[in-house]
């Protein structure tokens, strides 16, 4: 079976997602998901590009000095008052098309300990994600640039506000090509929606790092894929909070022969949900060899048999006796 190709068809997107117990516990139980606002996200050149003018002069980026006093510069004037207020009450759904991204399952799941969430996006040609029965947003494609600049002169158009249709799509949607890899969508909306959200006493630049939380229907999940580190504990809390639900939960194996190759199984495929949920993670990421023979035996007629028994014969005849006592049948 090709994953790749599979999951490629499918009409969905994905996001990276920690194991901390409040972000599990806020998605499945509490049924809600975080909006991040610029301050909030990990890459300092975001919503931070390079400032140009139509008419570029030194005088634009040189402060002023009034009888001691230090003013601002024009460059930083426009910053402060036309752009950062604007771009703070905004806050960000991060969603990719790639769930086989090494880097990303070690950055945003936690060094694979986290898990995928798989959003069903029922028409890529017109992309919105419904987080809810009632809540339609419009997806973005992110622009990867060589040059992160903005020109305050073509944003403004000569007036003192800029429409927030051209600061989404000068900065929401655009980021240096070192992310590109990321093959990254977002979803933007107004921070004011939720309601923990209080607006800013100060008019101008202010920088806001809590947590808001928007409503979210389990329905919009179509699976749930757990790391190769996914702790039972963490498996076991998100299984049981999306029981009577739809959504499908895999497991990541990957194959270290294989330049790290990502790959996504079923977890039926492991009998039963305790018997996969026995399984220490170790068992995820393997040899493809190893895989290739995992249901492969060799018969034998006693323990003495098997080559490395004679290295430690206790260890090995209690493993046979726990094994056995397990099955609760007799030795």
């Amino acid at each position: 079976m090709n994953e790749q190709i599979e999951l490629k068809q499918l009409s969905t997107l994905f996001k990276y997602v920690s194991d901390e117990s409040k972000v599990v516990e806020g998605i499945f139980r509490d049924h809600k998901i975080r909006f991040s606002q610029p301050a909030a996200l990990n890459d300092p050149l975001e919503f931070n590009p390079t400032i140009r003018f139509d008419l570029e002069s030194d005088n634009l980026y040189k402060k002023f000095q009034y009888k001691g006093v230090v003013m601002p510069s024009i460059h930083y004037w426009y910053w402060l008052n036309l752009i950062e207020p604007r771009i703070n009450k905004f806050g960000i759904l991060s969603l990719t098309d790639n769930p086989y991204s090494f880097e990303m399952w070690c950055h945003y799941a936690n060094g694979h300990k986290g898990f995928l969430i798989e959003f069903n996006i029922p028409d890529k040609t017109k992309p919105t994600l419904q987080l809810t029965e009632d809540t339609n947003l419009k997806l973005h494609k992110v622009r990867y640039v060589k040059d992160y600049m903005v020109n305050i002169d073509r944003l403004s158009q000569g007036r003192d506000t800029i429409p927030f249709h051209r600061i989404r799509d000068a900065m929401f949607i655009k980021k240096t090509k070192l992310w590109k890899y990321e093959r990254e969508y977002r979803v933007v909306r107004e921070l004011a929606d939720c309601d923990t959200y209080r607006p800013p006493a100060k008019r101008t630049s202010y920088r806001d790092k809590k947590v808001y939380l928007f409503p979210l229907s389990l329905s919009c999940i179509a699976n749930v894929i757990f790391g190769v580190n996914t702790s039972q504990k963490i498996k076991r809390k998100v299984i049981e909070y999306c029981r009577n639900t739809d959504i499908n939960f895999v497991q990541t194996v990957i194959s270290k022969d294989l330049q790290n190759k990502i790959e996504f199984v079923p977890i039926d495929q492991w009998e039963s949900i305790d018997k996969y949920l026995s399984l220490s993670p170790q068992i995820f990421t393997a040899d493809s060899i190893m895989n290739k023979h995992n249901r492969d035996y060799i018969p034998v007629n006693s323990l003495h048999e098997i080559p490395y028994y004679h290295l430690q014969p206790n260890d090995y005849e209690n493993y046979y006796k726990k094994k056995v006592a397990k099955r609760g049948e007799g030795t």
